[in-house]
């Protein structure tokens, strides 16, 4: 009897083993966005950047939303955020109770990579000029699941603009772009770190303009909404844009699981930063980051490796207590809608 059953555990053991065979425990699987969007392109280059150490299984979503929900049901390892969206995201935590299971946060922030530009893009010979000209156009708002869908609500609404005050679709950045070319719709937002690559292809084959803010739309904004803050958009960054943009932007961060172990994300931090000039070198609004310029505009406590990381280069960060640190990039077969 003590045979057979040591038979059957030994029989259990290889199931496991072999069954774990080209999963690969070191996958990492990176919610993005959209295919033409700068999260997309980020994590293509960081995949390729750091292919000898980690793997990553590029996963498209629609956005900041759908990473989130995507991090805190298991079926994501990490993702790319906009920090306004993990602002109410922690809000949401904490109206919830810290002490429910069923809502406790299970991911906490890596760094703040870089800047997202907030992106109104209109035809060129439109009569659009700032985005209060925006009642009674069609406007695209973004996908649903979308950090960019909860900005433009926001920014409507600083400018006393409803949905029901203009024609509102709900398209992806690529969608809107295609859109905007085929005269379908007027006008569409798009958050992201710039030159976007929708953006930028669109700019190659019809003439557009980026919308700026005038100074007081933007000091309202920013009263009622403070995780916003001022960014402009250099000149010549599209083709045909000749003068520089004034806009508001967020922070892009790269979130992880709890259950992912310290030593892991203390060397994935350490390889954001060390190759960040690279990542960053074509986004115009950033260059190569500092400790302390990954720290700034997050949102969220920091995974524990990644606060070690910090604290080694002499910046101090709020630790996440909750992470368990044993799991090392477990992959799962089901994606829960990630593609």
């Amino acid at each position: 009897m003590k045979k057979k059953k040591l038979l059957y555990i030994i029989l259990f053991c290889m199931a496991v083993i072999f069954s774990s065979c080209g999963k690969g425990k070191s996958d990492i699987r990176l919610g993005t966005g959209d295919p033409l969007g700068t999260y997309y392109a980020y994590s293509s280059r960081l995949s390729e950047m750091l292919k000898d150490d980690f793997t990553f299984q590029l996963k498209s979503t629609v956005g900041s939303y759908a990473n989130l929900r995507l991090l805190q049901k298991g079926f994501l390892d990490a993702a790319l955020v906009q920090s306004d969206s993990l602002y109410r995201a922690e809000k949401s935590h904490e109206s919830a109770g810290k002490e429910s299971s069923a809502e406790k946060r299970t991911y906490s922030a890596v760094a703040g990579l870089y800047t997202e530009a907030l992106q109104i893009v209109v035809r060129k010979d439109s009569d659009i000029r700032t985005p209060g000209d925006l009642k009674g156009k069609r406007v695209s708002l973004g996908v649903n699941e979308s950090g960019v869908l909860e900005n433009a609500l926001e920014i409507l609404d600083s400018l006393k603009i409803t949905e029901k005050d203009i024609t509102p679709s709900y398209l992806s950045f690529t969608d809107s772009a295609e859109a905007l070319k085929q005269g379908t719709i007027d006008a569409f937002f798009c958050m992201a770190g710039t030159p976007t690559a929708v953006v930028s292809e669109l700019a190659e084959t019809t003439e557009i303009r980026l919308l700026s803010f005038r100074e007081q739309q933007t000091e309202l904004l920013l009263k009622l909404y403070p995780y916003y803050f001022e960014c402009i958009i250099p000149e010549n960054t599209y083709k045909g844009q000749t003068e520089a943009v004034s806009t508001v932007g967020v922070r892009a961060v790269f979130v992880v699981s709890n259950s992912i172990d310290r030593s892991s994300v203390k060397k994935l931090t350490g390889e954001i930063l060390d190759n960040s000039g690279t990542l960053n070198q074509n986004i115009v609004t950033d260059g190569s980051l500092s400790a302390l310029d990954a720290s700034i505009e997050v949102m969220i406590p920091f995974h524990r490796g990644a606060a070690e990381y910090l604290k080694d280069h002499g910046v101090e960060v709020e630790e996440d207590p909750s992470d368990e640190g044993g799991i090392i990039f477990v992959s799962q077969d089901d994606d829960g809608g990630a593609k």
